[in-house]
């Protein structure tokens, strides 16, 4: 297993397994959308700190995340961690994370966030065992513009 930076030859394989595993059946309360200019998208602005797993050519797992520099501050955010379930359960995702978290560290960020939602305990138990801490409860509220959608949802 190669855990190496993503490249334009990863983006469809990435797509696809992005699309497997990141579905309203598996997160219904997932409020980023998966589709291929979200994988574009961070190619283009951000690959330095996305990294992919490569098992004989195929893309087995991957991360994609960004760097966010202000005035003051510097830090990461991982948006996507996804891995095939045909490598599960072998310490990719560990892998796959310990690159990325060496990149940051080499980056000087000090501190990395990460969204999860609060009833996904597998990931929650991976981020913990990762070391991060402090969890904070947030609030996704939705604002219907149309009408019809106004009074369905009353």
């Amino acid at each position: 297993m190669n855990i190496r930076k993503i490249t334009l030859k990863d983006l469809p394989q990435i797509h696809r397994l992005g699309e497997k595993v990141f579905t309203l059946k598996n997160y219904p309360n997932l409020y980023r959308v998966w589709d291929e200019s979200e994988v574009a998208e961070f190619f283009v602005n951000n690959r330095q700190s996305c990294f992919v797993a490569e098992d004989k050519g195929k893309v087995a797992g991957f991360i994609l995340s960004y760097v966010v520099q202000k005035k003051h501050i510097k830090y990461g955010y991982l948006v996507w961690l996804c891995v095939d379930e045909e490598y599960e359960k072998q310490g990719l995702a560990s892998k796959l994370f310990d690159e990325f978290k060496e990149f940051m560290k080499n980056e000087g960020i000090r501190t990395v966030f990460v969204d999860v939602e609060k009833s996904n305990e597998r990931a929650l138990g991976f981020f913990r065992g990762k070391g991060f801490c402090e969890p904070k409860e947030q609030i996704y509220l939705t604002l219907y513009l149309s009408d019809g959608d106004k009074n369905e949802h009353k």
